[in-house]
């Protein structure tokens, strides 16, 4: 194939005829005629749609497999290809990879299916994660040898101890570079092998005829409308983190920070549901904590889900010695070496005592001692000193003055945490116990006089604080999807020439985060069944 990577300009200008023949002036009530027209007048013809760069960009990459099929690319972003995706930590939950066998690890895809079902707990169909299960180890292998990355085991382990086929160990592969690497030699591929890419072109609409199939889009490109006819269409529209009514509407408690790209604003959730797609679990998301990123005072809690690409706390620091995580009544809400997904979970805890969410809001608490061997958000070698984010005091009732905490119990707190940092034993909440934050923290720790290498005491002044808040890697409810990544109704039934993948659908693990990887791992892998299905590659 040769490349036909189209720039918006020509792009546009091949649509100026469509807006000269008077197409681009209908009214709302004519463009929902169109629909059901005989024939609309399409700009572009492809076999294979794929809406949004990122995990879906790896559903274009399959369709290329297929002879002679068309492909093409529509990017909401004006610039950035490969959207939240390509801003990630580029690890992949895969299981029975070829990483694990070079490292010597034995997994089977039976239990990997297992952990997944269990951790789904009905909220999400057996048959996508079986086909996922069987698919992932398949499409890792064909992105490497499509661009050359090379992936090795990652330091992330499953999350979710005591579920069945828990795995502590390597279903992470890990790629060797960054996510905006591999995201942008697989755009240098998709463009070599004939791929037609637009950036910049927001979608509108799906397009359907007289039985509902869908049989293209309708998109906007500097403000001119773009249609393009499509054998089949793949939506990887992102989440819907900066759309604060759907965000509302959909979650019962404030999110208040998110590292998904602002073009993330539920657009492929809006056009699926007008032409009768089932939404699901639109109630979940992928939950990491996340510092304030700012001064503690100018922090408004009712504002809408804050963008920030720079305080996220993965697994960096609220689980290593010296620092607790608590709520405003100074009380320690959870094992602090959890993995940051399930460590978020009981932000939304309800309490009938207080007839509110106690956990909303949480504060990061630690001591010098932390402060020797971490650094905190902000904080560089030209500028070792925490910045505005921290509240700093010599004694903790004056931290907990100086950050709204209620200071007897916070006093209580760290010195119930400080003995059980002198015995080795979080009585509370088991911190150090887990395998999964063994392999997160303990291991990292070398600090022998420690009778846990993950419970320090906060004994050490200066006090440090900080706002810990419950924030998100990308909302995960969406279009429900089947085992070959094809769209369904609301009565079940397939909605022909529409497939979705990426945080646009509904989980297919029912909104349990897996493990590292398990955003990038499932929306790569259903976008390269989709265009496998789609076009009929064996």
């Amino acid at each position: 194939m040769h490349s036909t990577v189209i720039s918006r300009k020509s792009f546009i200008a091949g649509a100026a005829g469509l807006a000269a023949a008077g197409a681009a002036s209908l009214t709302a009530a004519n463009a929902a005629r169109a629909t059901e027209s005989a024939e609309p007048t399409w700009d572009h013809e492809v076999d294979f749609l794929v809406v949004g760069s990122g995990t879906a960009a790896f559903g274009a990459l399959a369709a290329t497999e297929a002879e002679g099929a068309t492909v093409m690319i529509i990017e909401k972003h004006p610039t950035m290809f490969g959207g939240t995706s390509a801003t990630s930590g580029a690890g992949f939950w895969i299981p029975g990879s070829p990483c694990q066998a070079e490292a010597g690890v034995e997994d089977s895809l039976e239990d990997a299916a297992a952990y997944m079902k269990a951790l789904a707990a009905g909220r999400a169909e057996d048959a996508p994660i079986d086909a996922f299960v069987a698919n992932a180890a398949p499409w890792l292998a064909q992105a490497a040898e499509a661009t050359g990355a090379e992936f090795h085991i990652g330091g992330a382990q499953d999350y979710y101890d005591g579920n069945p086929g828990f795995l502590a160990y390597a279903r992470n592969s890990k790629l060797s570079g960054t996510a905006h690497d591999l995201w942008e030699k697989t755009r240098e591929v998709l463009e070599e092998r004939g791929v037609q890419i637009l950036m910049g072109c927001a979608l509108t609409r799906l397009m359907t005829d007289e039985n509902g199939a869908v049989v293209g889009v309708e998109a906007e490109a500097d403000g001119t409308p773009v249609r393009i006819k499509a054998s089949a269409v793949l939506l990887g529209t992102g989440g819907f983190d900066h759309d604060p009514q759907m965000m509302a509407e959909s979650i019962d408690h404030p999110v208040y920070l998110t590292n998904a790209t602002e073009a993330n604003t539920g657009d492929g959730h809006r056009a699926a549901a007008r032409i009768g797609a089932k939404l699901a679990l639109m109630d979940t998301y992928w939950g990491t904590p996340f510092f304030y990123p700012a001064d503690p005072a100018t922090f408004d809690a009712s504002a809408a889900t804050q963008f920030s690409a720079t305080s996220c706390d993965w697994n960096g620091r609220r689980g290593y010695p010296n620092a607790i995580v608590v709520n405003a009544a100074g009380k320690r809400f959870g094992d602090e070496s959890t993995a940051y997904a399930p460590f978020v979970r009981p932000y939304s805890n309800f309490s009938t005592g207080s007839m509110g969410m106690d956990n909303l809001l949480g504060y990061f608490i630690c001591d010098a001692d932390f402060m020797k061997s971490n650094r905190l958000p902000g904080i560089t070698d030209e500028n070792p000193e925490p910045n505005e984010w921290f509240a700093q005091a010599d004694t903790l009732e004056e931290l907990a003055g100086k950050l709204g905490i209620d200071a007897e119990g916070l006093a209580a707190e760290v010195e119930r945490f400080n003995g059980f940092a002198e015995a080795g034993v979080d009585e509370d909440f088991h911190r150090g116990e887990k395998e999964s934050g063994i392999e997160i923290f303990a291991k990292k720790v070398d600090r022998p006089e420690l009778a846990n290498p993950v419970l320090g005491p906060i004994a050490t002044p200066p006090f440090y604080g900080a706002l810990y808040l419950d924030g998100t890697c990308g909302t995960s409810g969406g279009v429900k999807i089947n085992e070959y990544a094809q769209a369904i109704d609301v009565d079940n039934q397939v909605i022909e020439g529409l497939y979705a993948c990426g945080n646009c659908t509904a989980s297919i693990s029912g909104g349990g985060y897996m493990g590292g990887g398990a955003t990038l791992a499932p929306g790569c892998v259903m976008g390269y069944i989709a265009a496998r299905h789609a076009l009929g590659i064996a």
